[in-house]
């Protein structure tokens, strides 16, 4: 699996399309995939690691998320429980991938 995370429009989508559009599995903006699964009450780290355990080519599947946990913290308690999963949830990711690039103003960068 490889994970690509970068700050909001950072050129993640348009990188992970260029270099793995063709014959890989891309899931863009999982932050928001995490967020309906809180929504709806739902374990996103259970989800996280139903998707690897169930991925039938693990090695063809690229996961884009944004890093979501800079800036102001904010006020309402979800809000900050949603920015703690998606950081959790990307270190569980990060752990498993067996490449990880963080996009930073269109450049990537290999971080493993």
């Amino acid at each position: 699996m490889i994970l690509i995370i970068g700050g909001a429009a950072q050129g993640k989508n348009e990188y992970a399309d260029r270099q793995y559009g063709d014959g890989y599995t891309i899931i863009h903006d999982f932050q928001n995939v995490i967020f309906e699964q809180q929504k709806k009450g739902e374990d996103a780290m259970k989800a996280a690691v139903s998707l690897l355990e169930e991925a039938t080519d693990l090695e063809r599947l690229v996961i884009v998320c944004d890093e979501v946990g800079y800036g102001l913290v904010p006020v309402d308690a979800s809000e900050r429980r949603y920015r703690e999963t998606v950081g959790r949830v990307s270190c569980y990711l990060a752990e498993r991938a067996t490449c990880v690039v963080r996009i930073v103003a269109g450049i990537p960068v290999r971080i493993k």
